[in-house]
């Protein structure tokens, strides 16, 4: 029943984030990470066709390149390569039509992104249940991630946010699923984490965290490490690959050849010392706060101490520090609001290691349920108002909810645009009716 319910949950939820992709299809960065898919498909690294569309560009020996890891444009190469065969039997493949080219972008928005976020909230149902939390628990954390989250939103879209807190959430669900020695799954958490490299170097923190997690819980630590470190080789390698290839060296990016945007020359590729007034703006503000987009959040802090409370003090570790990872290095990036952008859209990589806390906080009291519920009731509201209207606030607006993305979804246009959402939160909650009669594969927790 479980894998029943997880292949519902993936399904309901790739459904919802294709139904709104992509989100712009004219946005620089899906411009740049498209370009350079449909390039390499022409066999060429370079975007020079493309880069008069785009301010998210690198220059090297006088071409142009993508200013982004190209981790997202290489996993879009097959189904982009697709597309343009089929597109070519109808007689139009070509992607200097702007019209041609977001169509580009939606296959490959949908064929990445989309699906590796589906795939984590099935992930996320099928994990906190091997951790031994109820069903109930389990389908309310998973639908906080994919529904009641920025992470719905940007589900929709090109970048890399909602990506890496998916692979993120891979390796760790890799390395916890079972306490048995095994060589393979820390080589395959390896080649996860180092992947990560190749698609969001600001995922590296949090990929230390979890490799070093991985070792010292394994009872053949130095065989665990070796299998990690050929993984994570293996993994990072595309990166070096590309990175030789269109810059002359391995360890040379695109963000070191960044055209404009000078702030990325500042500290270590834009970031700096934190800065506590940017820390709680992202938090709390109405500008790119997180909280007043997921009110449901809140209750991670509690998540985390009944995870501890569990004996599940390592992952607990994990997940605060990818938490604490993500606030530090969004609040020392000069470019912190993400330019146009609905919430902190740099935190996104982080909620689905926090939906993990949150399958922790479902309570046992009817009250306290009541309560819980309600704050998943209003971030699923803000989380489709988002995702429905406008995941790309200009940042001209102070209070982007009230400004911009209200105004659009009351309107009949975007009532009628959000109103199929409706059928994904009832199959959801249906979900709680097919009884789960398998029985706990760790320990029962107590609520």
């Amino acid at each position: 029943m479980r894998t029943i319910k997880a292949l519902i949950i993936f399904f309901v939820a790739l459904v919802a984030f294709i139904r709104y992709a992509p989100e712009d299809g004219r946005n620089p960065q899906h411009i740049t990470r498209t370009a350079l898919a449909i390039s390499i498909t022409e066999g060429r690294l370079d975007i020079d066709r493309f880069a008069p569309l785009t301010v998210d560009k690198a220059e090297h020996d006088g071409h142009f390149y993508a200013d982004k890891p190209p981790g997202l444009s290489l996993l879009a190469v097959p189904a982009v390569a697709l597309a343009r065969q089929v597109m070519a039997a109808g007689g139009n493949d070509n992607p200097d039509d702007i019209v041609v080219f977001v169509r580009y972008v939606t296959v490959a928005t949908a064929s990445t992104v989309s699906l590796l976020a589906a795939l984590a909230a099935a992930v996320l149902y099928l994990f906190t249940r091997r951790l031994g939390v109820s069903d109930a628990a389990a389908l309310f954390g998973s639908a906080a991630l994919a529904l009641g989250t920025p992470f719905f939103g940007w589900s929709a879209t090109f970048f890399a946010h909602a990506a890496t807190g998916s692979l993120l959430l891979f390796a760790v669900a890799i390395i916890g699923w079972v306490d048995r020695p095994s060589v393979w799954r820390p080589a395959v958490a390896g080649l996860v984490l180092g992947y990560l490299m190749v698609i969001d170097l600001t995922a590296a923190p949090a990929a230390v965290l979890v490799g070093v997690w991985a070792v010292l819980r394994a009872p053949t630590r130095g065989q665990t490490f070796s299998a990690l470190v050929i993984g994570g080789a293996i993994g990072i390698a595309p990166l070096l690959i590309y990175n030789g290839l269109a810059f002359g060296s391995p360890f040379r990016l695109g963000y070191a050849q960044v055209v404009g945007f000078e702030g990325m020359k500042s500290g270590l590729f834009g970031v700096s010392v934190p800065n506590p007034v940017v820390l709680g703006e992202l938090l709390f503000g109405h500008f790119r706060g997180l909280l007043p987009m997921a009110p449901v959040l809140v209750l991670v802090p509690f998540g985390l101490l009944a995870m501890w409370r569990a004996d599940l003090r390592g992952l607990t570790i994990v997940v605060a520090g990818t938490i604490l990872s993500y606030l530090l290095i969004n609040s020392g990036y000069h470019y912190w609001d993400g330019g146009s952008s609905t919430g902190p859209r740099h935190l996104v990589a982080m909620l689905p290691l926090a939906a993990v806390a949150l399958a922790f906080t479902w309570p046992a009291g009817v009250w306290q349920r009541v309560v819980v519920l309600a704050l998943l009731a209003v971030s699923l509201v803000l989380s489709l108002i988002a995702a429905s209207t406008e995941m790309f606030a200009n940042a001209g607006f102070a209070n982007p909810l009230i400004d911009v993305l209200l105004p659009e979804f009351l309107t009949p246009a975007g009532l009628a645009n959000a109103a199929p959402v409706l059928l994904h939160w009832v199959a959801f909650a249906a979900l709680l009716l097919l009884r789960d009669r398998s029985g706990p594969e760790r320990h029962e927790l107590a609520a």
